[in-house]
């Protein structure tokens, strides 16, 4: 193939793979009746236990165990992706145009350490990514909000996988969650269960407002 043909392959794959609709800004998922095709380490079904959140309502679980991983591997846990239709593919779009400057999730796990936990923000491809770090750990059996800057400028990213901001985050369609690998945890063989619940994006607060005028005036006129 020459490189010219090369090339216009490539865009052509670029192009279809992009996302195909916008993101739901703001959008929080909150597993009202089932796991909403979130996955585990392994892409098998997250378990849907109906009460018990942080807010007393739905969440989703899956089980790690940690007997081939050492000290600061980053094992993504908690998948929500385009090719499973995860949410309904709510968190699927051009993050940037969408106006997405932050996502969040409650978490909780049943690990003897405190954990941090990062999010990999990433294509339908899954390659490359955009990493970033909540720099507090997340205590033992604690329902606790970790919350990720995902502006350009934010401090949380420690990689974007040989790539870029803009290259990442203008095509999102995986969202996942994992923990950093602390030494304590490091080839323990008995599972750890991981808790997820509320994954949710956000605008800035000046494009929401413009995003809750719009909607007023689209009922205005409808009535």
């Amino acid at each position: 193939m020459s490189l010219m043909k090369y090339v216009n392959a490539a865009v052509t794959v670029a192009l279809i793979a992009g996302p195909l609709q916008a993101a739901t800004v703001p959008f929080t998922e909150d597993f009202p009746a089932d796991n909403a095709n979130w996955k585990d380490a392994v892409n098998a079904d997250l378990t849907y236990t109906a009460v018990g959140g942080p807010d007393g309502s739905g969440f989703v679980s899956g089980s790690f165990g940690f007997q081939a991983q050492a000290d600061g591997d980053t094992p993504v846990l908690l998948r929500g992706h385009d090719n499973f239709d995860s949410s309904s593919d709510a968190f699927v779009g051009n993050w940037i145009s969408d106006g997405v400057t932050e996502f969040s999730a409650f978490v909780r796990h049943n690990a003897p350490v405190p954990l941090n936990f990062f999010t990999r923000f990433v294509s339908s491809f899954n390659f490359p990514g955009g990493v970033a770090l909540d720099f507090v750990p997340v205590l033992p059996n604690t329902w606790t909000k970790v919350t990720f800057d995902v502006t350009a400028t934010s401090l949380q990213f420690l990689t974007f996988e040989n790539s870029n901001y803009n290259a990442v985050f203008s095509n999102i369609g995986n969202v996942q969650l994992g923990v950093s690998v602390p030494a304590a945890l490091a080839g323990m063989t008995a599972p750890i269960t991981f808790d997820l619940d509320q994954p949710t994006i956000t605008p800035e607060p000046a494009t929401a407002g413009l995003l809750a005028v719009g909607a007023l005036m689209m009922l205005r006129r409808r009535g």
